[in-house]
């Protein structure tokens, strides 16, 4: 901005003339090139270091050490001083977790074109080519051309101030679309627990957070055995405005399982069980559901487990048929306090290992019941056996690794290549930060994690798919839209530059005429006195015969009057002339001058020669 506005300070006051307007142009082209190559330049050092000698005896001082961090204003650990190894490593480790992490956004950016494209019924790349159907980046230019129909283009492309011209529906389409259950009803039971981070979740009225599109529940009725303790944890002032009150009911629980005629009328159902008693619990839960006219979807919790199998699982998932659909979450110990958002691991429980160096070996509860809640939400999840763990702290210092490959690759004392056993975690840490970053919802992160998984971004890396690059088409249309404005610029600055040189030649040629007229009015007088005229030839007649020889006179002295010689030799004799604006004759005077005033004092003296002296007679030429 302050660029632009040092540019824009140098310009002359006429700001709404085509060339200066297409030269505005120009330098924010310039800026936005320049700045977007500084952003996006991978190979730009990460650190300068200099020494100045101070004398030719002197060592060489070191000076300040600059990382990339400093550069935008973020003090470096590193303090100062010439880099060092280490220092020089953790810069390269640094750039190169940077560089996995771009490779995770491509990733995100490519599932996100393609949930796109399948909500909304998009061509994919492939068919586009053999089709030649509508592509993402055309549809997308278009929903802008809606947006911008609907108001203003404001400061820098955004909108005006009036934001009701865009939806928030509008925007969402550019968001990952993950598949949603269809036929969750109006009505949930919850059974084992009363969590409020749960309850809130289910309520879809949380503040400032995206609400899950298929709960429209009406009705949450919780069965727990401590009814005053439940509605104390789970009723507050945030309860009481978000209206989960309207909808939630408390009641005692006759068991571990609710009974039949309690299960009626709801069409969801959140259950938690402990691990020990899930071998006797879970073929319960497939009965009740398989007999059940109303339910739908059951999510089962499973807290305590430590290996990745849960007797009875089995049992559920053969009941689910084509009635209901059910999922499982295993997790370990919950704690409370954990930190919202921490790096945690969701996946297939049968992929999961009973000694993982990774695992804290629990989870906060915080972190699970909003898990639970969006398992219920998704297509993704339907029969699924999902475990969840937050990380180690071993597990966390890994992920803040690179890959060990390539340069990083780790070697025992032999020098054998050491198989990187983090690797995995490393990849799933970039894929949950990336997420994050570009501002998935939590629903559409758990959709991304337990659909697609870290297999999905294994082969993206594996083999990039072959798509279209949104950001370079919109480029080319943009600059393509530049091209247009700037052939219409150059149009108009070319018809103003035509209009301006015609009235110069109109004004020259009157000036030229001006001097023939004056050549040929001397050149009559001239020649009348000589005798060469015929005394009958008018003064009139006589222009009239000479006009084109005075044109070319005239031309020819308009060519010399605006000439850089003419004006060296006006400048030359104001110089010569400076001081003696009150002697008749100075060194340098014009020849034609001095031989006029040179008659003027002849004839003076012959006249005056008895009666005025010498001073007088001076001030008198002058004077004329």
């Amino acid at each position: 901005k302050n660029c632009s506005i040092a540019l824009f300070a140098l310009e002359d006051y006429n700001l709404n003339t085509p060339a200066h307007i297409k030269r505005t142009i120009i330098k924010m082209k310039l800026l936005r090139s320049t700045f977007i190559a500084f952003c996006l330049t991978p190979g730009a050092l990460a650190f300068t270091a200099t020494t100045s000698s101070l004398s030719k005896t002197n060592v060489a001082a070191p000076s300040k050490f600059t990382t990339q961090l400093q550069m935008i204003g973020i003090k470096s650990p590193m303090g100062e001083g010439i880099p060092d190894d280490d220092m020089i490593l953790k810069e390269k480790l640094f750039r190169q977790v940077l560089i996995e992490k771009n490779t995770v956004m491509d990733y995100l950016d490519f599932i996100t074109e393609e949930s796109i494209k399948a909500t909304y019924g998009i061509a994919s790349a492939a068919e586009e080519e053999e089709a030649g159907s509508e592509s993402f980046a055309e549809v997308l230019a278009e929903k802008a051309a809606e947006a911008e129909s609907n108001g203003d283009i404001g400061l820098f492309g955004g909108g005006d101030a009036d934001s009701s011209s865009t939806s928030m529906e509008d925007i969402k389409e550019t968001r990952y679309q993950p598949i949603l259950r269809s036929d969750l009803g109006s009505t949930v039971l919850v059974s084992g627990t009363a969590d409020a981070t749960l309850l809130k979740v289910l309520n879809n009225n949380l503040f400032g957070q995206d609400n899950i599109n298929n709960f429209q529940f009406s009705k949450i009725k919780a069965l727990v055995e401590d009814v005053a303790l439940a509605k104390k944890t789970a009723i507050s002032r945030e309860a009481r405005y978000s209206g989960l009150l309207d909808k939630l009911s408390i009641e005692p629980s006759s068991g571990a399982l609710p009974t039949a005629a309690e299960l009626e009328g709801a069409s969801s159902w959140i259950a938690q069980i402990t691990a020990n008693d899930a071998a006797t619990l879970l073929p319960q839960v497939a009965e009740l559901a398989k007999n059940s006219n109303d339910l739908k979807h059951v999510v089962v919790l499973v807290t305590g487990a430590t290996s990745n199998a849960v007797e009875g699982w089995g049992a559920l998932e053969a009941a689910s048929g084509g009635d209901f659909q059910c999922t499982l979450v295993a997790v370990g110990e919950l704690f409370a306090g954990g930190k919202e958002g921490g790096l945690y691991h969701v996946g297939k429980l049968a992929d999961a290992t009973d000694a993982n160096p990774a695992s804290s070996g629990g989870m906060p509860s915080n972190e699970v019941y909003q898990l639970l809640g969006h398992a219920l939400a998704l297509e993704s999840t339907a029969n699924q056996a999902l475990t969840a763990y937050s990380y180690s702290q071993a597990g966390i210092e890994a992920a803040a690794a690179p890959y060990a490959e390539g340069e990083f690759t780790a070697r025992d004392e032999d020098g054998n290549e050491i198989v990187d056993e983090m690797k995995d975690v490393k990849m799933y840490g970039r894929l949950l930060q990336g997420l994050r970053e570009i501002g998935f919802t939590r629903t559409a992160e758990l959709d991304v994690l337990v659909g697609k998984g870290l297999t999905g971004f294994q082969e993206f890396m594996a083999n990039p798919p072959k798509r279209e690059d949104s950001f370079t088409v919109a480029r080319a249309k943009r600059d393509e839209e530049d091209e247009r404005i700037m052939a219409l610029l150059d149009a108009e600055i070319a018809k103003d530059e035509a209009k301006k040189k015609a009235e110069e030649e109109a004004i020259k040629q009157g000036e030229i005429e001006v001097i023939a007229q004056q050549w040929a009015i001397k050149e009559y007088s001239l020649r009348s006195i000589g005798g060469d005229v015929d005394p009958s030839v008018t003064e009139m007649d006589f222009i009239k015969s000479v006009w084109d020889q005075a044109l070319v006179e005239a031309e020819n002295t308009y060519d010399y009057i605006n000439s850089s010689e003419y004006k060296k030799k006006l400048e030359k004799t104001a110089k010569n002339s400076l001081g003696y604006e009150n002697k008749l004759f100075w060194n340098g005077m014009d020849p034609l001058l001095r031989k006029k005033r040179e008659k003027m004092v002849e004839k003076v003296k012959q006249q005056y020669m008895d009666l005025l002296s010498e001073e007088e007679l001076e001030a008198i030429i002058l004077s004329e």
